[in-house]
């Protein structure tokens, strides 16, 4: 299980077995007059909820825990006809 909190402050406890994607974007805020860019990483869950985070680590933790189970599926690679 991977802890992540959103944008709205929620705390979310994730199992990357259930997280269909994680999209990494910047995100273009207007603080002062000048635009900020700054990274948010969206992550898609199989019951369909979207978690919007800044959580970096979390975000690459769960990369990295959907990367380590493809290696373990012999059914995620791609099969050569």
């Amino acid at each position: 299980m991977i802890t992540i909190e959103d944008a709205n402050s929620e705390v979310f406890h994730i199992n990357p077995l259930h997280v269909i994607y994680v999209k990494e974007r910047i995100a273009h805020n207007l603080e002062n007059g000048s635009i900020l860019k700054e990274k948010m990483w969206k992550i898609l869950l199989s019951n369909g909820e979207v978690v919007m985070t800044k959580n970096e680590y979390g975000a690459n933790e769960i990369i990295k825990a959907i990367k380590k189970t493809a290696k373990k599926n012999p059914f995620s690679k791609k099969r050569s006809s």
